[in-house]
């Protein structure tokens, strides 16, 4: 039996985590329902709070329902051309989630920046993730 290490289980929880909020945070906004409302219906469903990520997911689902209008200004500061509501919602979600951890300093920018890249990649349009990296880039040099 091989022990495991934390150090190796982290990150890919964390991964995990981003990538579940997001689909929260979309769900919620496609469907006009509280972030933290469809967070814990979906996890009742999915069983998702027996998880190890549960609870960063729970964080930043959590986080940015409370901090949407302040996350929404910044990333509209951020994002030259492109209003808020002329986003499209999954890349909108990655932003919150990726304009939150940095102003919560969750982890160091490159990694918040990094994951966010990946999951436009993953989730989104071709173009999104270079979107995506200026926009949280340009947040992270203001903070700074």
């Amino acid at each position: 039996m091989s022990a495991t290490n934390p150090a190796t289980e982290s990150y890919p929880s964390r991964r995990k985590a981003r990538k579940h909020a997001v689909e929260v945070l979309y769900s919620a906004n496609a469907r006009g329902e509280a972030p933290t409302t469809v967070l814990r219906d979906t996890a009742d469903r999915l069983g998702w709070a027996s998880h190890g990520w549960f609870a960063f997911a729970h964080e930043l689902v959590a986080g940015v329902a409370d901090e949407t209008e302040a996350l929404d200004e910044l990333i509209a500061s951020s994002s030259e051309h492109w209003p808020i509501d002329r986003m499209p919602r999954t890349d909108l979600a990655i932003l919150r989630v990726g304009a939150w951890e940095l102003e919560h300093e969750t982890a160091p920018v490159s990694v918040v920046i990094s994951e966010a890249v990946h999951l436009a990649n993953e989730l989104s349009t071709d173009r999104s993730g270079s979107f995506i990296n200026g926009v949280l880039g340009k947040i992270a040099a203001q903070r700074g």
